[in-house]
């Protein structure tokens, strides 16, 4: 991504168009330190153009170093659970996110200010719509804002100080220990690295794994089944406060002995929540997933992807008809179809290939 143009002349102008005016930034899914560190980047820019951006979560910080992350940072966020707050927000702006629709309701027409990603690109109607596929993590996308903006780093250099950290933490978490990341995330790391406390980071990777993710880790292994480098396992049922622990078990399993693909997914709260880990940088997390869910419940599933990992969600509503085991049975065997149906094409590829040689 050579000659990146952040557009931070265009994100700033659609913002100052707010002046005066208060917007929040919606942090959809399980808040992640990526999500989170975006979302406070974001809202420190908006602040220096005359805004001022809430950042509102709407599932609980489960995993133990994302809960140190978020409290020894001291990210100011809001959880919301059935609505909005009773503020007059003129908009909202969504970061590391595919699907950008909000889980509340909202009025007809509200407006989608600014859609910062780094999953596969989709339209959203946004008045400002960045979407970097080849970015590591959408803090990467926030680093390199933040690197046009010396001056309100100077100007603002504590809460700067934690922002910074808080981005260097995203692009580590969202890398893999930057064991994926691509050259534009090592030069967001280098743009953003004088103003990152390293005291502070060593200090949240430093946080004991949770018995949750113990637990689920357990239950995976029990179930665990294997096919062609592809595993899928399930956790059973996981507490909403714990749902990272789906994620971080999908971390562990992926470093199995012959796993190239893992999927783990379990049940929160009756919806079965899923995270893909791969190490094949040729896989289309999204399609593969999106392909085998939506195909085998008839109904788009809700789904994302990026290199080397991916998720999905699936309410109760598609599987009533179904009971537990039925509904695990069904990701189990359209997952492992659809990973099975890649290899055939892949390998008819190949022999084409070579016949026409």
């Amino acid at each position: 991504m050579e000659g990146f143009d952040a557009r931070t002349d265009e994100l700033l102008e659609v913002l100052g168009r707010y002046e005066g005016q208060r917007l929040f930034t919606a942090i959809l899914g399980s808040p992640d330190p990526d999500g989170l560190a975006s979302a406070w980047a974001l809202s420190f820019l908006a602040k220096h153009a005359g805004v001022r951006m809430d950042l509102l979560t709407f599932e609980v910080v489960s995993r133990p170093d994302n809960g140190a992350f978020v409290r020894l940072l001291d990210i100011p966020f809001k959880r919301v659970r059935l609505r909005l707050p009773r503020i007059k927000y003129a908009g909202f702006a969504v970061v590391d996110r595919q699907n950008a629709r909000l889980p509340v309701p909202v009025k007809k027409g509200f407006k989608l200010v600014a859609h910062i990603d780094h999953h596969v690109k989709v339209r959203t109607g946004a008045m400002f719509s960045q979407q970097e596929p080849k970015a590591g993590s959408t803090a990467s996308i926030m680093a390199h804002h933040f690197s046009n903006r010396t001056d309100v780093l100077i100007e603002d250099q504590e809460e700067a100080c934690r922002v910074c950290t808080a981005l260097m933490y995203g692009i580590r978490t969202d890398t893999g220990d930057f064991l994926n990341a691509e050259p534009f995330d090592f030069e967001a790391a280098a743009l953003i690295e004088p103003w990152v406390s390293p005291e502070l980071v060593r200090t949240i990777v430093r946080t004991p794994l949770g018995n949750h993710f113990l637990d689920a880790l357990s239950s995976a292994l029990k179930t665990a089944r294997t096919e062609n480098g592809f595993t899928v396992a399930f956790t059973g049922k996981v507490g909403r406060r714990n749902r990272d622990a789906i994620g971080q078990t999908a971390d562990f399993m992926s470093r199995g002995e012959d796993t190239d693909t893992v999927v783990v997914f379990g049940s929160v709260a009756g919806t079965l929540v899923g995270s893909l880990r791969t190490a094949d940088a040729d896989l289309d997390s999204y399609h593969l997933l999106d392909s085998a869910l939506s195909a085998v419940f008839g109904v788009p599933v809700d789904c994302g992807g990026r290199r080397f990992a991916g998720g999905f969600q699936i309410p109760p509503s598609l599987f009533l008809d179904a009971d537990e085991s039925k509904a695990n049975e069904l990701v189990f065997e359209s997952l492992l179809s659809a990973w099975m149906n890649r290899k055939k094409r892949r390998r008819r590829r190949k022999r084409t290939r070579v016949k026409a040689r």
